[in-house]
């Protein structure tokens, strides 16, 4: 038997009330973690909206009233809104990763091994795979100090948001941001370099 599970079953038989407390959390936890990736993806749906629906609104606006400054504003308007999205996104994924201690807790007290095997296997997750393995290789009979112990050598920064949040988000931030600068520089680089003429 494994040192986890030696752990697990230890605390477990000392703790047979307690179980179905922990099971019962452990499914809020996740379902906390579930409503967090549910908010940022909200949240960057809408904030790409708001982004490209003020940039064509401005762009528009410019063009009617022939405001070349204004122009240019509707872009930084559309990238500074892209940009405070995407880094909304990262703000609420660090709360994300901040409910793991928690969540690799309650997996080694109720002898869980869903979400520790998900960290294990990440690709390019050393420091994600190094945090589950020193939490597993804790040896207590007391739930309350190998939840302190999990806690204390967990250190956000083994779970970094390049690898946590998907790639598209940051794909799609700046290619939207190239995209409003593309259009201002269609619509006045002929102005001032007429090609052909």
């Amino acid at each position: 038997m494994s040192t986890k599970r030696m752990t697990a079953s230890k605390i477990s038989s000392r703790q047979p009330a307690t179980s179905s407390i922990g099971s019962l959390e452990y499914a809020e936890v996740h379902e906390q973690r579930m409503a967090l990736i549910r908010s940022y993806n909200m949240w960057y749906a809408i904030g790409c909206v708001i982004a490209f629906g003020s940039f064509w609104l401005m762009l528009n606006l410019s063009l009617t009233i022939a405001s070349r400054p204004m122009m240019i504003a509707s872009a930084f308007v559309g990238s500074a809104i892209i940009w405070f999205t995407y880094r909304a996104v990262l703000s609420i994924d660090r709360e994300v990763v901040c409910l793991y201690p928690r969540i690799v807790y309650l997996e080694i007290v109720l002898g869980y091994d869903f979400y520790r095997d998900y960290l294990r296997r990440r690709p390019r997750g050393n420091s994600e795979r190094s945090f589950v393995e020193k939490s597993e290789q804790l040896s207590t009979d007391n739930p309350d100090q190998l939840w302190d112990q999990i806690y204390s050598h967990f250190n956000h920064k083994d779970f970094p948001g390049s690898r946590r949040v998907s790639s598209h988000f940051r794909v799609a931030t700046y290619l939207s941001i190239i995209l409003f600068w593309l259009t201002i520089g269609l619509i006045l680089v002929p102005q001032y370099f007429p090609w052909g003429t």
